[in-house]
């Protein structure tokens, strides 16, 4: 049913004139009795009665009034309802990340973001698919390293060096750990792609594939003596029971940045946060 209709034959009856109610929706006079036609043709009943007084409802006009008014109401609040919700989404911004990034960069990014526009929404989601989630709109910005984000823009914001991972007692004196030395040790592998060139597999006296988006669990079972693993130092911001962490040679690292789609229809906020990313802020991570 169109709401149109409604409007007309209300308004109709408030200025008791066809001629008044089409200029005050815009319409001719003509039209707007066709539209008043019309609606009493789809409900079947006599709406408007034409008095020397004016235009006034018919007794089934009376009788079907506040039903009128009610899918008038009711349309209003639709719209209402929709537009709030299209308004959240504008504020909406949705972040994928690894578990390190959202533990020792994202706060600080976050809350110099949130100063400056306190409005919008975030949400984060932590996991190792971020190009899926990027490609298939799960997320409207990864924070990753630059082998996980695909063809999709990058803008590099900093470089994470890999450290061994050794039992506390092992190395003793050690600050640093030659990669021949690390064949030795049964090598507990999560997957990382930086690192499937770095080593020769075959070489390790076992290998312990993992894999997980908990670091801390890697940590764990070095702990507990069970062989040596590499990960980002970003993941190592904190002293460990049992471990710590030896600088590599050769060394390797990771180049972290953010990602986007170029061409993907987000919300004003993921435009704002792109933007804030590019122009307003630069990235350091404490030694």
């Amino acid at each position: 049913m169109d709401t149109l209709k409604i409007r007309a034959l209300l308004s109709a009856v408030k200025h008791k004139s066809l001629s008044k109610a089409a200029e005050e929706i815009s319409y001719t006079p003509s039209a707007l009795s066709h539209m008043a036609d019309s609606l009493e043709a789809e409900l079947g009943v006599r709406l408007l009665k034409r008095t020397p007084l004016g235009v006034e409802w018919t007794e089934d006009g009376l009788s079907l009034y506040e039903s009128l008014v009610a899918v008038i109401k009711a349309e209003k609040e639709l719209f209402n309802a929709a537009e709030k919700l299209s308004s959240q989404k504008e504020r909406e911004l949705r972040i994928g990340t690894y578990s390190s990034i959202s533990q020792y960069v994202l706060p600080e990014i976050l809350k110099s973001f949130k100063k400056a526009h306190p409005s919008v929404q975030v949400s984060i989601r932590v996991g190792n698919d971020l190009h899926t989630w990027l490609e298939e709109g799960f997320a409207d910005v990864v924070f990753a390293d630059l082998g996980a984000v695909g063809q999709n823009e990058w803008v590099p914001i900093m470089t994470d060096p890999f450290v061994a991972i050794v039992p506390h007692g092992s190395f003793s004196g050690q600050k640093s750990v030659e990669r021949e030395e690390l064949y030795e040790y049964p090598y507990i592998s999560t997957n990382e792609s930086a690192l499937r060139k770095y080593f020769d597999e075959s070489r390790f006296k076992e290998i312990i594939r993992f894999d997980s988006v908990d670091d801390m669990s890697a940590i764990s079972m070095v702990n507990e003596g069970i062989g040596v693993t590499v990960l980002p130092s970003l993941v190592f911001q904190k002293q460990y029971k049992g471990v710590r962490a030896l600088k590599l040679k050769p060394e390797i690292a990771r180049e972290l940045g953010f990602s986007y789609k170029k061409n993907a229809v987000r919300s004003l906020g993921a435009t704002k946060f792109i933007a804030y990313l590019k122009n307003e802020i630069g990235f350091t991570i404490e030694k």
